[in-house]
């Protein structure tokens, strides 16, 4: 992933994935719309996809249900 903010994400990635304006892309647990691709260097190589969705850097799935830090052994 390139850059993220509220609403939109840039990802770059290969021209073999063949994507499409209009797909849906996913990236961990959450899903985003492509709103454009950007053939970088004009070589069919590397794309930079612009989607909609939402980034949240907040985990998902918490670590140990103990806080304590020590481990039973």
């Amino acid at each position: 992933m390139i850059k993220a903010s509220d609403s939109v994400v840039e990802f770059s990635v290969s021209a073999a994935c063949k994507i499409k304006a209009g797909d849906a892309v996913e990236c961990g647990d959450e899903t985003y719309k492509v709103i454009s691709i950007e053939d970088i260097a004009q070589r069919g190589e590397t794309l930079v996809l612009t989607c909609e969705g939402k980034s949240d850097d907040k985990s998902k799935a918490g670590g140990a249900s103990d806080s304590s830090g020590s481990e039973d052994v």
